[in-house]
């Protein structure tokens, strides 16, 4: 359902493409987007419709809800949903607004006796907390306390059901549109389920999701910053060299692309498997081709995912949007079965984490500046670096959209 922009929106969304000459163009002439579409207000209305409300938004992968039963609630721009798998196995997604008066159908963790190592419930049906209606993992209603005085439960249950959300899983992960008439998935990034193909994504067992809330920076400076190498040198130094920026590639970007990626190459084989000290910490995902054993892959499929694939493991990074300069991130690493289950892997495991804290605070701290100064009144266009290429593809990949949804809204 298409949601009616005011004015200003319109208008901003108007200023803004009638200001993207040669924000396309190849890396040596192109230029960054104006910088209204990091801070402005009005521009994110326009942005929630045209992007974040057609677009397909990676929300988990299927083995955060590896038992029948388990519920993962969650929320996209202010919308309560719940990724579950049901009693015959199978993966839904629906509403977790209670179809009584509006309930959020999940409090937080704590209400619920859940922890960020443990975010799941497990159970038959999905209760309301705030007049015990109680729905079937279909989503089917099945009990109505209190109503049959007003209108039969026989009669309740024929009518009412919670809504079931659009979705997709590709390779292991589960992709979510609120727009029935968009386009499927896969065809649009043919390019990362080449890629994906020999991983076995979705047997891979995902460690507990590590959750950033409100991180001070535009959604899209995110995939800006982790899709381009140049800063790794920089803010990165000493964290980043068995990936070094030099070693970087980039393919080239077609229209109707729905995926921005692009590799660097390992100064060996073995760091792909070392830890900073040098010490072998895992092993590599079997299925990989020699190639992709020795390279990292950068891999965006935007607007909510930021994957990078690795020889050892995947690391997926979901943006969460909740305005037009934050946004809560939620982090799930995922690691061979037989990897997970080796001795000594869960204290390897803890170490990794603690000294990728240190590459996570850094990013942190220069992209909160940068969006500090995307604010100014004499904030940039360029020009770009060669290591940067994957600027203008994301750029492309926006404009685009924002083009169709301005033709379709005004």
């Amino acid at each position: 359902m298409k949601r009616p922009l005011s004015p200003r929106a319109i208008a901003a969304a108007e200023r803004v493409l009638a200001d993207v000459d040669r924000c396309t163009d190849p890396v040596a002439t192109a230029r960054l987007l104006p910088p209204e579409v990091y801070t402005s207000e009005d521009f994110w209305e326009f942005e929630k419709e045209a992007i974040f409300y057609r677009e397909w938004l990676c929300i988990g992968h299927v083995n955060e809800i590896p038992r029948p039963g388990d519920q993962l609630p969650l929320t996209i721009l202010d919308e309560p949903i719940v990724m579950l798998r049901d009693l015959s196995g199978e993966v839904r997604v629906m509403s977790a607004v209670c179809r009584h008066r509006g309930m959020p159908l999940f409090g937080g963790l704590a209400a619920e006796g859940r922890t960020p190592a443990s975010p799941c419930l497990n159970g038959r049906r999905i209760k309301c907390p705030y007049h015990n209606w109680q729905f079937e993992l279909d989503g089917r209603l099945v009990a109505a306390p209190s109503m049959t005085e007003t209108v039969p439960v026989k009669q309740l249950r024929e009518m009412i059901r919670l809504p079931q959300i659009r979705h997709e899983v590709f390779h292991g992960l589960v992709f979510v549109n609120f727009d029935d008439e968009a386009e499927p998935l896969a065809p649009t990034v043919r390019r990362m389920d080449e890629e994906l193909s020999t991983f076995g994504l979705e047997d891979l067992v995902p460690m507990p999701a590590v959750v950033y809330e409100n991180q001070q920076w535009n959604w899209k400076i995110h995939h800006d910053n982790a899709l381009e190498p140049y800063h790794t040198s920089y803010v990165h130094r000493g964290v980043h060299e068995a990936a070094p920026a030099k070693n970087a590639r980039f393919y080239e970007f077609e229209e109707g692309d729905g995926q921005i990626m692009h590799p660097t190459y390992l100064v060996d084989e073995d760091a792909g498997l070392a830890s900073t000290d040098g010490r072998r910490t895992t092993q590599i995902i079997p299925g990989l081709t020699e190639e992709q054993r020795k390279r990292v892959m950068f891999a965006s499929i935007p607007p909510m995912l930021f994957s990078i694939l690795q020889p050892t493991f995947v690391q997926l990074a979901m943006i969460h949007p909740t305005g037009p300069g934050s946004f809560d991130l939620r982090r799930v690493n995922l690691y061979p079965k037989s990897a997970v289950e080796s001795p000594g892997f869960h204290e390897a495991y803890r170490k990794f984490q603690e000294r990728k804290e240190l590459a996570i605070h850094q990013d942190a701290v220069t992209t909160a500046a940068l969006q500090q100064g995307l604010r100014s009144r004499f904030a940039p266009r360029g020009p770009l670096s060669w290591l940067e290429s994957n600027i203008p593809q994301l750029n492309q990949w926006l404009i685009e959209r924002y083009r169709k949804a301005l033709a379709t809204d005004v």
